[in-house]
């Protein structure tokens, strides 16, 4: 079939990292195929939509994506993946416009097969009006065109940070969570494979990997012996975490090392001790907190006690006194109590965390809690989020107001558009406002900080840190 012009795709992203990371690897594959990416509801031939299936808004924000990618210009093909893709194919192939349904297994894959669907409609056959003189030149793949592939279809991919996933499948079955149903058992990537992409990314730019995962912390566990499982440890002498991120700290140009979410449960003291001592790793731990009283906990089927995650904190601080904890935390989960629900507030404070991500809780079809009545009220869910939403803000601006004029070290992101200002974030995920200049851009600055926020502070650029001798940490060397 003789094709006349290069197709054009638009993908768009609705939940974690690792569903970005995924959609990034289809959008490089596709790119390599000769496809040019356009913004997503932007005239185009293929939409990917990569879906969430967390809770059940999440699957409405997916069919809303979906609909949206339907009435796109040009009559697309449209090809729906991701996990609610994975929980209900027949639901989602029922929609109006879809044309394929790809499961998670297939993403490896989705390329390939979103071009032989395309080849098959015959619609490249007809040229377009204002087609390029050239329109089979193959575009570059780090070209400005790998745009709007994040999460929710918005930002440019800038040469900051980049994900990757080193795991995928969770082997726990948490009460109101369906994604171990959708992504199936732990699987593990090796370190090699691992470290050829961190190599790649770093030569290309990027000052900033992050390591992503369904579970990150059980990267590695499903090769730990069977009665280590059993007995709950999970581990074989070392993390194997805490190893791979010292595999990638040797790398020549690797920065820095940030962590997506991990299960209180799997913060070991290797994983504690290699964040204290590998310079490029970052003093920032995101943590599935989700409640923090012990019924509340055991009724989740969570493998931390509130008792268990106290002494983890201790130990966070005492190795890692300029940690930044952050936390998710469901409010309103079934039979929650007023007073249950102060527990978690307690903990929260406790923890000194700088920012609490509250969600209201939501049921989900076919997990276990969805059975049980949902029966804290909705003006009561929304009353307990934003008092946590209150403490996160006060817990936040006591992070920041430890660096009042001090310097730290920002790695520099992108303008904000809400603050005119540049921005970026230090090792332990305080954010950085300061006025800046393009060509500052994936580069580390020391800015002095003059003013602070929830979670945030401003100050002035007082030297670009990234012309100088490597120097890890927020303050000075460490």
């Amino acid at each position: 079939m003789v094709q006349l012009r290069a197709p054009r795709a638009s993908l768009y992203t609705l939940g974690c990292k690792v569903n970005q990371y995924e959609t990034r690897q289809t959008a490089e594959a596709l790119l390599r195929r000769g496809y040019r990416l356009v913004p997503f509801g932007q005239p185009a031939d293929v939409c990917i939509v990569n879906t969430c299936s967390v809770t059940n808004e999440a699957d409405a924000k997916s069919r809303a994506a979906i609909r949206r990618a339907r009435r796109s210009g040009d009559d697309p093909l449209v090809v729906a993946t991701g996990c609610y893709a994975e929980i209900a194919p027949e639901e989602v192939s029922a929609l109006p416009g879809v044309a394929a349904v790809a499961r998670n297994a297939d993403k490896p894959r989705l390329a390939e097969i979103v071009d032989d669907l395309l080849q098959r409609s015959g619609r490249l056959l007809f040229p377009l009006e204002g087609m390029p003189d050239d329109p089979l030149a193959p575009p570059d793949p780090d070209a400005s065109e790998l745009i709007t592939l994040l999460a929710e279809g918005k930002g440019t991919l800038a040469r900051t940070r980049a994900v990757i996933k080193i795991q995928d499948g969770c082997n726990h079955f948490c009460s109101f969570c369906i994604i171990p149903y959708a992504r199936g058992r732990l699987r593990s990537r090796p370190a090699a494979d691992v470290l050829v992409e961190a190599r790649e990314l770093t030569a290309r730019g990027y000052r900033e990997l992050v390591l992503t995962g369904i579970c990150l912390g059980d990267y590695g566990d499903e090769r730990a012996p069977a009665d280590a499982r059993r007995r709950g440890s999970g581990r074989e002498k070392r993390d194997p975490l805490a190893a791979l991120l010292e595999e990638l700290a040797a790398i020549p140009g690797v920065e820095r090392l940030r962590m997506s979410s991990l299960d209180p449960a799997d913060v070991s003291d290797d994983l504690i001790e290699a964040i204290a001592s590998i310079p490029q790793v970052c003093r920032h731990l995101h943590l599935s907190l989700q409640a923090g009283d012990e019924e509340v906990l055991r009724r989740m089927r969570r493998r931390c006690t509130a008792a268990q995650f106290r002494d983890l904190v201790e130990r966070i601080y005492a190795r890692v006194p300029e940690a930044g904890l952050t936390c998710d935390v469901i409010a309103g989960f079934p039979g929650e109590s007023e007073a249950q629900f102060a527990e978690t507030a307690r903990l929260c404070a406790e923890a000194r965390f700088l920012k609490i991500h509250a969600f209201p809780y939501s049921p989900r079809a076919g997990t276990t809690a969805a059975r049980w009545p949902d029966d804290v009220p909705p003006p009561e869910k929304h009353r307990r989020v934003q008092e946590l939403v209150c403490l996160s803000d006060r817990l936040g601006w006591e992070f920041a107001a430890r660096y009042l004029g001090e310097e730290v070290e920002v790695l520099v992101e992108h303008p904000d558009r809400r603050a005119g200002l540049f921005t970026g974030l230090t090792d332990n995920y305080l954010r950085v406002f300061f006025e800046g200049e393009d060509v500052l851009r994936g580069q580390r600055v020391r800015v002095a900080v003059t003013s602070v926020g929830p979670g945030s502070a401003s100050g002035e650029i007082s030297q670009a840190a990234s012309l100088m001798e490597p120097a890890y940490g927020i303050i000075g060397v460490r």
